[in-house]
């Protein structure tokens, strides 16, 4: 079978259904554009970092079959049986607001870039602009249907919060990896060395927390206080009466990100602000990284045994108390 049958080489060629038409007809500038989005979107999946990003973009590239079969047909309701619905729309709305949950969007224009990833997700938004302005143009003259418009109108909404997702997770990526280059040459450690970590028993993180809540009395603070172990679990928690319950979990945290960088959260509160060398770590693990005072590895003999993790206070008062903690031992 020949890949090329000549039969366009009048400028001319044939819709679904078999009617011919000029190459420059505003209906072939239309369906031609939304395969231009086609490619666009292949290659933008070729570029995301996420599984989650390649699946949703495979999808969206199957429903464009679907709305460009009905832009290339004069008559798509005598001709074709599937065709965008308003399901279609809806899955596109529900992953906008899915995704704008796992984002920080300012209302601000975004520059595009800087990654290949955001970078071909925001090309593509722009051609499904341009195929959005054609199908307008086509709906003057012929008959369209709102579904086909209201979905390019919402696609682009979608890429451009699946290019503000992937920049988060570019971000994320980058400074994982500025983090395991710190750690392996000891950049994160001033407290204590490299090497084998051995656990903190129970009897000691006891200890710790009744030096913790000794403090926290003190400066009549009530405090939660954690303590985990070299692995970041979880060993023993304390939740002083009229603590907040909201520190329960940021408490853990700080013990917990003390542990996975080795090094106090207040240090890692200059490096996660904007154009630090850690910017957008708050986003690893889960959203389980804090970036703020009150989180505090401890070592034992150059070794890291765990970390205590203090809220409830001001930063300086958690980062007083979790201090107390650890003079424990």
């Amino acid at each position: 079978m020949k890949i090329y049958t000549k039969k366009g080489d009048k400028g001319e060629t044939s819709l679904l259904g078999g009617k011919r038409v000029k190459k420059s007809d505003i209906r072939v500038e239309a369906y031609g554009t939304v395969d231009e989005v086609v490619a666009l979107i292949a290659f933008a999946r070729a570029n995301v970092n996420t599984q989650k990003s390649k699946d949703l973009l495979l999808k969206v590239e199957k429903e464009l079959f679907k709305l460009g079969a009905e832009l290339a047909c004069a008559e798509p309701e005598k001709v074709l049986k599937d065709r965008i619905t308003e399901d279609d729309i809806m899955w596109l709305e529900d992953k906008i607001d899915d995704l704008m949950e796992e984002i920080e969007f300012k209302k601000d224009f975004v520059l595009p870039g800087p990654y290949p990833s955001s970078s071909s997700l925001h090309i593509a938004r722009t051609v499904v602009r341009r195929a959005e302005r054609l199908v307008v143009r086509l709906s003057e003259e012929e008959n369209v249907r709102p579904e086909v418009l209201r979905y390019l109108n919402r696609l682009s909404d979608f890429l451009f919060t699946l290019s503000l997702y992937e920049e988060k997770e570019e971000v994320v990526k980058r400074s994982l990896e500025e983090i395991k280059k710190k750690i392996s040459s000891g950049g994160l450690n001033r407290m204590g060395q490299e090497g084998t970590c051995e656990n903190l028993n129970l009897e000691l993180a006891l200890k710790i927390l009744k030096k913790a809540e000794e403090k926290a009395v003190e400066i009549n603070k009530p405090m939660c206080i954690a303590v985990v172990d070299a692995g970041g679990n979880l060993l023993a928690f304390h939740r002083m009466d009229d603590a907040l319950l909201v520190s329960i979990e940021i408490a853990i945290n700080k013990a917990f990100t003390a542990v996975m960088l080795k090094m106090e959260t207040s240090r890692l509160a200059e490096l996660a602000k904007p154009n630090g060398e850690l910017f957008g770590i708050n986003n690893a693990y889960n959203g389980r990284i804090v970036p703020f005072g009150g989180g505090i590895p401890i070592f034992k003999n150059g070794k890291l045994i765990g970390a205590i993790g203090v809220s409830g206070g001001t930063v300086d008062e958690d980062v007083v108390v979790a201090k107390a903690g650890i003079s424990a031992i």
